[in-house]
């Protein structure tokens, strides 16, 4: 079996106009696969033989990184970096051709109207090809189909193409037993509905669906070749659809992550992706920031927005963190919609999750700030033990944040410090009490929140007025206490 090179690779019509720019001694490198470069920290993502793309935009404000990552990139054996450059990088970094060069690593330079999705299919399928031809005496129908999977035929026409050949009714269909794709003449089969012979359709040695064959008599030698022509190029594009689908939902989430965390972000980018991903730039909406102990998958996470949120909500994870873009009038409508979207979460997996509620955005370019006050509600929701906060009723909290740490820290001490002295030193909770006391203004009430007799409720009381002194029996000494307690959590 011979295996590809870079050099081989560059002659594909997709790659036409693409030239070396360093590490040209390396062009004979073996290709293997492929790999897009979405986040800085690429080498923990890549393996041995891929061919790395990248429009250079996760470095776009670091563009040295690229020379750092050259040598990374050369010991893990992959095949060569190739750049889009003139979107995002203005310039090529010092010392970037030196190293290729002395690395012995290609790095190529794609033309600007490169279609990574393109360059993806064509190279997967020279590399699927070395791996999954069989010899076969029709070699034009072979070439056919796998011609109808380069072309983009789909399922369905290499179904059409493999029932002409052998004279029977073809069937595609998923793991789930779906038809994906049908042709030739029907009730060619044995009595039974489904067709009697079946094929699986495998991509990277994992089993993707099945090509069903109709006809009494078992096929013949030469049909199964054809017929494993037709199960490689299935698999050949569903692997191009899948990968497809992949960069997609990769370059989506990078895209997602600036708009709600960049506010110097280009508006035209922004203006470009919103009409790519079909969204609309002046809808007022919210971001909503959970955190909970483990990491939840993309997937779920996004399938569970749609559902509990609204139908345009958009979800991604971020590590332990799942971030939310919501409609504002979801909220409009639904007060408790931050409690419901907590409950789902936790039912992923992430239990004892927070969610925080960001301010609206009026339009798609503040999302930055909805997502920064979503951040600061979820520090102050940690600080004081709540499931949920929004943003919009944590004014208290935030005029308090406001304050120098020294300057609230000593507020703190001066109105409340003898009652948390007392408390550290005869195990008592004359704090808890005052809060509860100044929370509902009603001693009955507060006992009962308190699970306490009225008449211990009472006696504490007497002894946070021996301690506070006139501030319990004054409307502006009541606020002051009141407003050290809650700096006491945060702090």
């Amino acid at each position: 079996m011979t295996t590809t090179t870079v050099r081989e690779i560059m002659t594909l019509p997709v790659l036409h106009g693409t030239s070396v720019l360093a590490g040209s001694a390396g062009l004979d490198r073996p290709v293997t696969g492929v790999n897009v470069m979405e986040v800085p920290d690429i080498e923990a993502f890549v393996k041995s033989g891929e061919l790395l793309l990248t429009t250079a935009y996760p470095v776009r404000e670091r563009p040295e990184r690229l020379v750092e990552l050259l040598p990374v990139l050369a010991q893990r054996g992959l095949a060569a970096l190739a750049i889009k450059p003139l979107r995002y990088l203005e310039r090529f970094p010092e010392q970037l051709v030196a190293v290729a060069d002395r690395l012995a690593f290609p790095v190529l330079v794609l033309r600007d109207d490169t279609s990574f999705n393109d360059v993806i299919g064509a190279v997967l399928a020279v590399v699927l090809a070395e791996y999954g031809a069989e010899p076969a005496s029709a070699e034009v129908i072979r070439e056919r189909l796998t011609g109808v999977a380069l072309a983009g035929g789909g399922l369905e026409e290499i179904a059409r193409t493999l029932a002409g050949a052998l004279d029977r009714e073809v069937v595609v269909i998923d793991r789930e037993e779906e038809v994906l794709g049908r042709g030739g003449p029907t009730g060619t089969g044995s009595s039974t509905e489904r067709a009697p012979w079946e094929f699986p359709v495998t991509v990277a040695g994992a089993h993707r669906g099945s090509l069903l064959v109709g006809g009494r008599e078992e096929p013949t030698l030469g049909q199964k070749r054809l017929i494993r022509q037709a199960c490689f190029a299935a698999g050949m594009y569903i692997a191009q659809a899948m990968a497809s689908v992949e960069l997609n939902r990769r370059l989506r989430i990078v895209f997602l992550e600036d708009l709600v965390t960049r506010p110097d972000l280009d508006p035209e980018i922004v203006r470009q992706r919103s009409r790519l991903y079909q969204w609309e730039t002046a809808t007022r909406s919210v971001v909503l920031l959970a955190r909970g102990p483990v990491e939840l998958p993309d997937a779920a996470v996004a399938a569970r927005a749609t559902s509990v949120l609204s139908p345009h909500a958009v979800a991604w994870s971020r590590g332990r963190e799942v971030v939310a873009i919501v409609p504002e009038e979801v909220f409009a409508v639904h007060r408790g919609a931050a409690d419901r979207w907590r409950a789902a979460l936790d039912t992923l997996g992430a239990t004892r999750t927070i969610v925080a509620v960001g301010a609206p955005a009026a339009n798609i370019f503040e999302l930055s700030s909805s997502h920064a006050t979503a951040h600061e509600a979820l520090t102050i929701a940690e600080a004081t033990g709540r499931g949920v906060a929004r943003y919009d009723e944590l004014a208290i909290e935030r005029l308090l944040l406001a304050m120098p740490r020294d300057q609230l820290t000593a507020f703190v001490d001066a109105t409340i410090g003898r009652l948390a002295e007392h408390d550290a030193g005869h195990g008592t909770d004359l704090q808890e009490t005052l809060g509860a006391y100044l929370n509902l203004g009603n001693g009955a009430e507060a006992a009962r929140r308190l699970y306490i007799h009225y008449n211990t409720f009472k006696h504490r009381m007497l002894q946070v007025g021996d301690l506070v002194g006139d501030q319990l029996r004054e409307p502006r000494g009541r606020l002051a206490l009141g407003l050290a307690l809650e700096a006491r959590k945060l702090l």
